[in-house]
């Protein structure tokens, strides 16, 4: 099963590889993170836990993005490099 926790190392991998190739930010969009560790359909069961795990990531430079046209739980723009300390990892 998928907790909070395994979707945080996922996020912070995608953005230490990012970071690594110099990218400004990266934007991570939670339906195709739930679906790249799960292989699962979207499910409103367990997609809190990416939710929650996406906003536990957020610093006060990263922003949430909207888009009007397509229906998304939560888009967000991480911006790197990272320099704020992130919050520790908890298991669930």
């Amino acid at each position: 099963m998928l907790s909070t926790a395994h979707f945080r190392q996922e996020i912070r991998s995608r953005l230490d590889l990012a970071a690594t190739r110099g990218d400004q930010d990266l934007t991570i969009d939670s339906g195709e993170l739930y679906k790249s560790l799960s292989n699962l359909p979207v499910s409103d069961r367990w997609m809190i836990f990416c939710c929650n795990a996406m906003r536990a990531e957020m610093t006060v430079t990263d922003s949430l993005i909207f888009y009007g046209a397509r229906e998304s739980w939560l888009t967000v723009n991480y911006r790197l490099p990272r320099n704020q300390t992130r919050p520790a990892l908890k298991s669930h």
